[in-house]
């Protein structure tokens, strides 16, 4: 089985597209379709090395009063929840974030902030980096660093890490640190430490620890260098999957959706953790 995580574009109508899928009518391999990239992958691929497991937290609160904001046309004025998720990986080689959530300085707003005109609420109870901390591990402590893209929910604490290893698209690093960061609405406040880490700027593929257990895929579209994750886990592989726009799924997977709040209640949070 292959589980997969997906961010908020595919969040958008995901109840009617879920329905389309049946476990007969699944295939054995499994494409992902994002706008601006195609990425596919075979089972195969995760016979090498497995992690220990994966600690989902909870890195904030999202909700739109209109959730055609991401789908113009559809589902006007219905209102929307979504969640931030961040991720610990760990593996005997070291430990791994992928994304940070939303940046800590909204935990001190009781009512949170109001972004796009209002059409965006962000909410945020304990920034990720100390939620890091009550489970036991230190910021220092990690050695890997990585983020499906640069908008403020998924790199809203990358400067945390800044000492850990960076693995980026070229495209997405060159976008960062340029005009086009705030085109694309980046906030270069979020991660402007990480133009003094250690980085390793990919153009395609990147095997983490060398041994299939963790591999960086690009997924161009939401983003010039948005990429995706791909994890072994003792029960099998799962896809995280940031914010990618269109996903096809042509296997047994069962999907999870990254940003939605009701299927994250059921996911294992920490100290609880995915294996």
């Amino acid at each position: 089985m292959v589980v997969i995580l997906i961010g908020v574009k595919t969040l958008i109508n995901s109840d009617r597209k879920l329905k389309k899928f049946t476990l007969s009518t699944w295939a054995t391999a499994f494409t992902i379709s994002v706008l601006g990239g195609l990425a596919s992958l075979s089972l195969p691929v995760w016979a090498a090395g497995t992690v220990n497991d994966i600690v989902v937290f909870e890195c904030g609160k999202i909700s739109t009063p209109d959730r055609s904001f991401w789908s113009p046309g559809v589902d006007v004025n219905v209102k929307h929840d979504m969640v931030a998720s961040c991720y610990l990986i760990r593996h005997k080689n070291g430990l791994m974030i992928w994304d940070t959530g939303l940046p800590a300085a909204i935990a001190s707003k009781p009512d949170g902030i109001s972004i796009a005109g209002g059409k965006i609420n962000l909410f945020l109870d304990t920034p990720f980096p100390k939620l890091l901390q009550e489970f036991g591990v230190a910021a220092k402590e990690i050695k890997h660093l990585a983020l499906s893209h640069m908008h403020a929910d998924h790199a809203g604490n990358a400067n945390a890490f800044a000492h850990a290893t960076w693995y980026v698209q070229q495209a997405e690093h060159e976008a960062a640190f340029s005009p086009l960061a705030k085109k694309l609405n980046f906030n270069l406040k979020t991660y402007n430490k990480l133009a003094e880490s250690k980085t390793v700027k990919l153009n395609g593929r990147h095997d983490i620890f060398g041994d299939g257990s963790v591999v960086i895929i690009p997924a161009p579209g939401h983003t010039p260098g948005h990429q995706v994750l791909l994890v072994n886990l003792p029960s099998g592989p799962v896809l995280l999957s940031g914010s990618i726009n269109e996903l096809i799924a042509t296997t047994g997977a069962k999907l999870l959706i990254q940003h939605d709040k009701e299927q994250n209640g059921q996911i294992p949070h920490a100290p609880k953790y995915l294996r």
